[in-house]
């Protein structure tokens, strides 16, 4: 049976992301934010993991990323697309501040429900 290479590298990554996963739905019950039977922990993180993967693999498939390194596919999630050009006489002018917004957006959401 012959795979698909972007299934294949895509196979080996779920197994980091249940760890961590798992992980952090420990540390979650741990503080109380969630509460859960310990055997539940592990079906969740498997869930969360199988989402993961699933979206993965479609992205990959949908924008046809070859390169299987995360930091590749991040930096291509948060690449802003150019539209057509329209009107020749319209220049963009200005640095793209997306990528630092969702950053600094998350980085705010990790220090407001960690504290």
């Amino acid at each position: 049976m012959k795979l698909d290479p972007i299934v294949e590298e895509e196979l080996l990554r779920p197994i980091p992301v249940y760890f961590v996963s798992f992980l952090a739905i420990g540390a979650l019950n741990y503080t109380g934010y969630i509460s859960i039977d310990g055997l539940a922990a592990f079906f969740l993180a498997f869930v969360l993991t199988a989402i993961h993967f699933v979206l993965m693999l479609r992205y990959r498939k949908k924008e046809y990323l070859t390169d299987p390194s995360i930091s590749s596919i991040i930096d291509h999630m948060l690449k802003r697309e150019k539209p057509e050009k329209k009107n020749a006489e319209y220049t963009e002018v200005g640095t793209n501040f997306r990528p630092v917004l969702i950053i600094l957006v998350i980085t705010y959401l990790i220090y407001r429900y960690a504290a």
